[in-house]
């Protein structure tokens, strides 16, 4: 498949209870994709947290280590125990954010694996699913 060298591109997707702002930047070697999800029906602001790589005790312990930064809740703890959530957190100088009624995600990705690429979008559907499940769950 031939692509352009460099490019970028963005997008919205609307879904029920989503809408997803896409940004998507590659050069000659990696994608870089910066997924906005904007929660439609949250009666409250998510409490401010993230979730990113870290990079110091990966390279030391040579496993996958990560850096929580914020205030824990309930939507904290999911994202900590999600499934979805530790395979989008492989992805390079990955990073999930929780802020205002924004889940955010930000990673790179080799530019020939296209896998990985439809996985990500998959993967962070699971995660708005589990979120609309808390969501629903405690109204």
């Amino acid at each position: 498949m031939k692509t352009l060298l460099k490019g970028e591109v963005s997008f919205v997707e609307n879904h029920i209870n989503w809408s997803i702002d896409v940004f998507v930047k590659w050069n000659k070697k990696r994608i870089q994709i910066i997924l906005k999800s904007r929660k439609k029906d949250l009666k409250t602001e998510f409490v401010t947290c993230a979730l990113s790589d870290s990079n110091f005790f990966s390279f030391a312990t040579r496993s996958h280590s990560y850096n929580f930064t914020g205030k824990k809740s309930k939507y904290s703890e999911l994202i900590l125990e999600s499934a979805a959530a530790q395979s989008l957190m492989k992805s390079r100088n990955a990073s999930i954010k929780l802020e205002e009624k924004y889940l955010i995600f930000n990673g790179k990705i080799r530019k020939n694996d296209i896998s990985s690429l439809s996985n990500i979008f998959t993967l962070n559907e699971i995660l708005m699913e589990e979120i609309d499940t808390l969501n629903n769950e405690n109204t």
